[in-house]
């Protein structure tokens, strides 16, 4: 942010960046999904305090729903590790004070105790600082008022909750380009893994395994979708001993209180866990036919959401472009450029697949058919596939459309491809977007819900174009059946 703040003010040149780069997204925006006890209050505190004495002057504010949990719990930490340190500032109840433009402050969010709400949208300074503690019960204004102040300038913003659901706004911000997110595990504590106090105060190996006797079942295998585990250390249940590398499987309390996991919903009908795309972006790539390649392709046209272009080789699916608001030649030129280079690698047998359902596809895919460099690399081998997502499907039984069968394929592709290098987006297109079940000649089937109602609940409101650019990249070759169009040979 420092590198990045010079060169817009024009005090360095371009030549002179060594850490940022003109366009990219810097990740200011930290989130903290955490179990029970594990020291992400005493985290906040060291951070809170080493921004305040670092960056001067820094304004910092604090918030937590209640007053006791922003009073008891971090401002009790805040004021303890300063203390007879010598430090700069006075401290008060909720205050940390060197000036008018140096000061530290804790709000509560809803009132309690007639301390008031405060708004704090125009709040500008030179380094500035938000702490959203307890995110999953802070409301929106908060997070609205944050975002009007941490677009520019020095700014970071701390997120930290114990994730009980996937309906709050600190759970869907996960997918903004500017956040990355983190994971603290009781399971990885200190004090749990060795058995002993090593972290005084903090979670201990007890609670963890009357939590499992509680709250977890074992099972003969692991599942990624159910978020199985094991854990170094032997753990009796019910009398009974269950030896080091037994496999559990939590339900959803163990998941936030313990495994700092977001449960899902039983309402919540989606086509793909969470669990089962993260164990994706984590493995390493299987044995597939490096002879073959499937281009997914999702067309936006002029309007106001993005292109995407995903390329699934040797057992890896990854977004090898995204477009905006760009013509038929500039989707066919990247498509040709990456099968020519895939081409040189080996690759033989290449499929291409562009949602041509709105009409602009079929621009694409008149530039792709007529080719000669595309005919040359593959021949008989090139398959160019027009996919109408309101389409028929391949199993007519089960699914109402070609989009809905797109994104059930896509779910058992993901237990056994590994995704590389995932855009921000993608995991929310592909875990959060529902279904329904509806009638179709007397047979319930499966309905994925349109985009604009996808739209609607999402934050940001976003289309699921990498979603669907991704489960066109990853549907298995069956499912298009002869939908490929006849390619003009030369």
């Amino acid at each position: 942010m420092h590198e990045r703040d010079d060169w817009e003010q024009g005090r360095i040149l371009t030549e002179d960046l060594t850490i940022w780069t003109p366009g990219q997204t810097i990740k200011n925006r930290l989130r903290v999904e955490a179990g029970h006890t594990v020291g992400k209050t005493k985290l906040s505190s060291g951070l809170v305090n080493h921004f305040f004495d670092c960056f001067t002057p820094s304004i910092i504010y604090t918030f937590a729903p209640t007053w006791p949990q922003i009073h008891d719990l971090l401002w009790k930490e805040i004021k303890v590790d300063r203390r007879g340190k010598g430090l700069p500032g006075r401290i008060l109840d909720l205050q940390l004070v060197v000036g008018d433009a140096h000061f530290a402050k804790g709000t509560a969010t809803n009132d309690a105790g007639g301390r008031g709400t405060e708004r704090i949208q125009g709040q500008h300074g030179q380094y500035l600082m938000f702490v959203l503690d307890e995110a999953e019960g802070i409301p929106d204004f908060v997070y609205n008022a944050v975002d009007s102040m941490a677009s520019g300038g020095i700014c970071i913003v701390l997120m930290l909750a114990n994730p009980r659901t996937r309906a709050s706004r600190f759970y869907k911000v996960r997918s903004l380009s500017e956040v990355q997110s983190f994971r603290i595990s009781c399971i990885n504590h200190p004090n749990v893994v060795s058995g002993r106090e090593v972290v005084p105060g903090a979670v201990r190996r007890d609670y963890v395994v009357s939590m499992i006797e509680k709250h977890c079942e074992t099972v003969t295998e692991h599942a990624e979708d159910d978020h199985t585990f094991t854990v170094p250390f032997d753990v009796t249940i019910g009398g009974k001993a269950q030896p080091t590398g037994t496999i559990f499987k939590p339900n959803a309390e163990f998941m936030f209180r313990v495994l700092g996991v977001a449960p899902a919903n039983i309402a919540d009908n989606t086509m793909i866990p969470v669990g089962r795309f993260e164990a994706a972006c984590k493995r390493e790539a299987p044995e597939e036919d490096s002879r073959k390649a499937r281009f997914g392709v999702d067309v936006a046209g002029f309007g106001k959401d993005y292109g995407t272009f995903y390329v699934r080789h040797k057992g890896v699916i990854w977004r090898q472009a995204q477009f905006w608001k760009q013509d038929y030649y500039s989707y066919a030129q990247a498509i040709i450029t990456e099968a020519c280079r895939l081409q040189a690698h080996g690759v033989e047998d290449l499929q291409i697949r562009i949602d041509a359902g709105g009409g602009f596809g079929h621009g694409v895919l008149s530039h792709l058919e007529h080719d000669f460099r595309l005919q040359k690399a593959f021949g008989d081998r090139l398959k160019l596939i027009p996919v109408d997502f309101g389409g028929t499907p391949y199993d007519g039984g089960a699914y109402a459309n070609q989009v809905t069968e797109m994104y059930a394929e896509a779910a058992e592709t993901l237990k056994g491809v590994r995704v590389e290098s995932p855009p921000e987006a993608l995991e929310g297109d592909l875990t959060e977007r529902m279904y329904e079940w509806t009638n179709r000649s007397g047979i319930s089937v499966k309905i994925i819900e349109e985009k604009q109602k996808f739209k609607k609940r999402t934050i940001p409101s976003r289309s699921p174009d990498d979603g669907d650019g991704f489960v066109l990249c990853a549907a298995p070759d069956h499912i298009f059946g002869g939908a490929e169009i006849e390619v003009v040979r030369w």
